[in-house]
């Protein structure tokens, strides 16, 4: 007998839990929640990439108090709507549901972001390949020039030298002399 009064006694307070409360003073605004959520759960991601797990309970801590300051909350009164949209699954999941869209659309707008950057940053690559290819052309003509310049300066010396050389023989042969009088 006393198995069944225990079990019995033991349904009813289970059914009595799970009835929930109907009370919905001091709960946060259905709209609220949402925006309270998705800056949760961004937080809670955040986390999660956090390298150190000794300090996540210090900054975790700070950030969530910074949201429900934000929100204009505490997480009393945070905690206390959830557990009341607990009771009311369909809110719950039009809640969810809203969260869901909240934190793709950003995901979606961080995406394209990332995508119009690494764009951005494919332009920047071939425009500086581009100027270092150029920057190269104009040097090695630059190194064109210098030796044409240099085959140049050569050349006329070589062909003032050949003149020299010249006007030297034909003056020998005209037997001039330097003092340009002609002998005959």
């Amino acid at each position: 007998m006393r198995k069944h009064i225990f079990l019995f006694f033991s349904a009813l307070l289970f059914l009595y839990a799970c009835k929930g409360s109907s009370d919905a003073s001091g709960v946060i605004d259905r709209n609220e929640m949402v925006n309270l959520l998705v800056d949760v759960h961004l937080v809670d991601g955040s986390l999660a990439t956090q390298p150190n797990a000794d300090s996540l309970y210090k900054v975790g801590t700070g950030r969530y108090l910074l949201i429900f300051k934000q929100h204009l909350t505490d997480s009393a009164q945070f905690k206390k709507s959830m557990k009341y949209y607990a009771t009311q699954p369909e809110i719950m999941l039009k809640i969810y549901d809203d969260v869901n869209k909240k934190l793709q659309a950003k995901n979606d707008s961080l995406a394209m972001i990332i995508l119009k950057d690494q764009q951005r940053v494919v332009k920047d690559q071939a425009r500086a390949a581009k100027q270092l290819q150029e920057l190269n052309a104009k040097k090695e003509k630059m190194k064109q020039d210098s030796a044409l310049k240099k085959i140049r300066e050569h050349d006329l010396k070589v062909m003032k030298e050949n003149e020299r050389k010249y006007k030297e023989q034909a003056l020998k042969k005209i037997k001039v002399k330097p003092d340009n009088k002609k002998i005959n």
